[in-house]
């Protein structure tokens, strides 16, 4: 995993700024991607932001690529083909170093082409590294942190700065940490034994318990959070927001910083691994997130509820769901990780096996969690707006390609062929991990090893 540098190393070592008219240019397949282009120059990005976004972890180093890749023009084309497309969003965060190096060489690089007014950014402050050592949530470090990230990335402001991974900082309940990762499900009544209710007060989000700070970690999130809020006052930033894995934590630090001065709701969370083929709970738990968290004897005076929008990241599920394999640091349970290459194994003899293949047997896993994960970015609210947008890491122009095909087939007519090939497919992948008993189940976050 990478552990960002104490300084910075210098731009050009990741590569030179050549003109855009040196690097061959990608033909999108089939023409722009189905969804309204909004007209340039950006300005609202819950209303104007693609149903995609382009994830930039897939960046950093020892995550998922071999280091060739960052030192290449690979990210530069991905992300020209990405906004070509009508991808008009991406992410990054210092952790995943040197992401922002690379992505900030990409975006001056396709400047003439797609000047900064023309995509929304977002990255993250507070993480540097694997453990809790690598942790810094002091306002003057956050403050920092988002000054050398506007360098990194060639801007003058943000869209969106997030508090990354806040589980590690925050006080998070004992149970949370000591369960068997089933009261996430439980939260929304998806469990057999444990109480909706009974879950709801052990993550700390029933009624009454939106205010209460549980611990030093607590403090130290609202500080941090305070600093955003400053920096968006500047207009250095311009939504602020966390992201995180345990859905009860992200809605619980929601609350609180909601229900403490200054009394502002974040803009944004990020959840990962949350609506993927092992565990779909995110959609159950947008209520919670959109229900205000105070009854009216208990709100502040000063405090108004606005439900942050929500961004659903890693449909692969950090590469557990990837047909080369997971990465050696991933959290699944070993019972999950039997239980993936088991299906793996089934759903790729059923693509090679099949007399009319729509999916490449090569691709059939990372196709099929990606089709899974990507429902909700195809449904629209009343407004023309997605329902719930997905980010996913990009590294290369035939990623970009297939996360296109992919929306198009979701997009598209339900009774077609390659829709229902992934439909049966996921659901053979399914009736592995209930067979393993994972359905549903969360891993611990963060881990045990993370001290």
């Amino acid at each position: 995993m990478p552990i960002h540098p104490a300084e910075d190393p210098p731009l050009e070592s990741f590569g030179p700024i050549v003109p855009l008219s040196s690097l061959p240019a990608e033909p999108l397949h089939e023409g722009p991607a189905p969804w309204p282009r909004p007209s340039k120059p950006l300005h609202d990005m819950r209303t104007q932001s693609s149903p995609l976004w382009f994830g930039g972890g897939v960046f950093g180093q020892g995550m998922y690529n071999a280091d060739s890749v960052l030192h290449s023009d690979a990210a530069v084309r991905a992300l020209r083909l990405a906004f070509d497309y009508g991808i008009n969003a991406l992410d990054s965060s210092p952790y995943y170093f040197p992401s922002e190096f690379v992505l900030g060489r990409a975006l001056r690089i396709l400047a003439p082409s797609y000047p900064r007014d023309s995509y929304f950014l977002m990255t993250k402050c507070g993480r540097y590294g694997p453990t809790r050592a690598h942790f810094d949530y002091t306002p003057e470090r956050i403050t920092t942190s988002i000054r050398q990230s506007l360098h990194r990335l060639g801007t003058t402001y943000l869209d969106v700065a997030l508090l990354h991974d806040v589980e590690f900082v925050s006080a998070q309940p004992d149970a949370a940490l000591t369960d068997d990762g089933w009261l996430a499900a439980a939260a929304v009544g998806r469990h057999p034994t444990i109480p909706q209710d009974d879950a709801r007060q052990t993550l700390g989000i029933a009624p009454g318990q939106a205010a209460q700070v549980r611990g030093a970690g607590d403090e130290r999130v609202l500080a941090a959070a305070r600093a955003l809020f400053a920096l968006q006052d500047e207009g250095v930033i311009r939504h602020v927001g966390m992201s995180g894995y345990p859905l009860g934590e992200l809605l619980r630090l929601s609350r609180l910083i909601a229900s403490h001065p200054p009394y502002r709701c974040v803009d944004v969370v990020l959840s990962y691994s949350c609506h993927t083929m092992h565990a779909d709970l995110l959609p159950a738990w947008q209520p919670l997130f959109e229900a205000s968290p105070w009854t009216d004897n208990e709100k502040p005076h000063e405090a108004q509820w606005t439900p942050p929008m929500l961004l659903n990241a890693s449909p692969f599920s950090m590469g557990l769901f990837s047909d080369r394999g997971p990465p050696a640091w991933h959290p699944a349970s070993e019972a999950l990780l039997q239980a993936t290459r088991a299906a793996h194994r089934d759903v790729y003899e059923a693509a090679t096996n099949t007399a009319n293949p729509h999916i490449d047997a090569a691709q059939v896993l990372a196709r099929t969690a990606l089709f899974a994960g990507m429902h909700g970015s195809d449904v629209q609210d009343t407004q023309p707006i997605p329902r719930l947008r997905t980010l996913l890491g990009m590294s290369n122009v035939d990623e970009v390609h297939a996360a296109i095909e992919t929306y198009r087939i979701l997009h598209g007519d339900t009774s077609s062929p390659t829709y229902k090939q992934l439909q049966s497919y996921g659901a053979r992948i399914r009736t592995h991990i209930a067979q393993a008993g994972a359905q549903d189940q969360t891993w611990r976050s963060p881990p045990v090893d993370a001290d």
